[in-house]
């Protein structure tokens, strides 16, 4: 028996009650098929080509910066739809997913400055930052509590100074669900978790935010559920630019 002496062995030991719970835990590689089989079920609401409804605001609004000549890492990519539209308004993406095997199914139509790489964003290597824009849709929520510390020290770093991040969760005005406490206890992440605008402005609190709010479910030609939350912030340049 090891006994729990350093932070990194806490949290592995986390990582196996959430791996043993009946869900399993669903931001592990472990997950690749089921996140594959969820994202080609024919009518699941993440089949939907549609870029997320904050993107185009908060870009009609340039609120993202110049996205022309950009570089984007698009977090949990899924079926690739926001990555599509990144690209469609000149960025160079790069997109990381569990899903392995439906990001070859999707590579070939992608354009090509799309890449797409299957990876854990919390255990393997990550595509080399800076980047201008890294951009969250769904990732963050499936990520058990004692896990968000490993995402903030991961993922922030990557985002120049200057630079915009940002996220779509469950929004916990309109969804329930349990507890940090009973997660960790259980390991159940239930599904994903659900986070308030104050919840997101707390947790990334090392960034500016620029945006808290609500997705508009009545924008057309968009993809806006309306219990998720969205959160765009702006990273410290030192230099005051």
């Amino acid at each position: 028996m090891t006994r729990i002496y350093t932070v990194d062995q806490l949290l592995d030991v986390l990582d196996q009650v959430v791996g043993a719970s009946g869900r399993g835990d669903r931001a592990h590689a472990s997950a690749a098929d089921y996140w594959t089989g969820l994202l080609t079920t024919p009518g699941h609401p993440l089949t939907s080509p549609l870029p997320d409804e904050p993107l185009v605001d908060w870009n009609e609004r340039g609120l993202l910066g110049e996205l022309s000549g950009a570089r984007v890492l698009d977090v949990g990519c899924g079926g690739g739809r926001n990555t599509r539209w990144f690209a469609e308004q000149g960025a160079t993406v790069e997109a990381v997913d569990l899903a392995g095997e439906l990001l070859d199914k999707l590579r070939p139509s992608m354009p090509a400055t799309v890449t797409l790489t299957a990876l854990d964003v919390l255990r393997d290597a990550l595509p080399a930052g800076p980047f201008d824009v890294v951009y969250d849709s769904g990732c963050f929520h499936h990520i058990a509590p004692h896990r968000r510390i490993t995402y903030l020290q991961r993922i922030l770093p990557l985002v120049r100074p200057g630079g915009r991040f940002a996220i779509v969760t469950f929004a916990a005005e309109r969804m329930d669900t349990p507890s940090d406490l009973d997660v960790v206890m259980t390991g159940d992440t239930y599904g994903g978790m659900t986070f308030s605008v104050d919840d997101l402005r707390t947790i990334f609190g090392a960034l500016t935010p620029v945006e808290l709010r609500a997705v508009n479910p009545d924008r057309p030609d968009t993809f806006a559920p309306d219990f998720l939350n969205a959160g765009l912030f702006r990273s410290v340049d030192p230099s005051g630019l």
